[in-house]
């Protein structure tokens, strides 16, 4: 198996993996020591709040992932046949998002923990 095979079907669970915990989390109304190390999750100043403003950027970086991931596994296993620039594009669009995802996570938690 190629490396790069193995790396995009890690990015679409990751993808998968974002959505069902922001799923749960939204459910429960209860913090993912995912996002937030337990010990922290304690210091949370509103965590209702905080859950509504983090799954928005957990479900677009997740969307992301997983539909990059999925079009690499694709192109990957030669199904379908895009051509070299879609490498960078996906490149592109995978760290676009990851810095998106990141500095939206930082100040939401700037935000509600002290």
């Amino acid at each position: 198996m190629k490396t790069i095979l193995l790396m995009d079907i890690v990015i679409v669970f990751v993808g998968i993996y974002l959505a069902v915990s922001a799923a749960k989390m939204k459910k429960s109304g209860q913090i993912s020591d995912l996002v937030v190390p337990k010990e922290e999750i304690k210091k949370c100043k509103d965590p209702e709040a905080y859950i509504r403003g983090i799954t928005p950027w957990l479900y677009g970086f997740a969307a992301v992932a997983v539909v990059v991931g999925a079009i690499g596994i694709l192109c990957d296993t030669k199904v379908i046949t895009l051509g070299r620039i879609w490498t960078y594009v996906e490149l592109g669009a995978f760290l676009a998002a990851l810095f998106a995802f990141v500095s939206g996570m930082r100040k939401i938690k700037d935000k509600f923990f002290p």
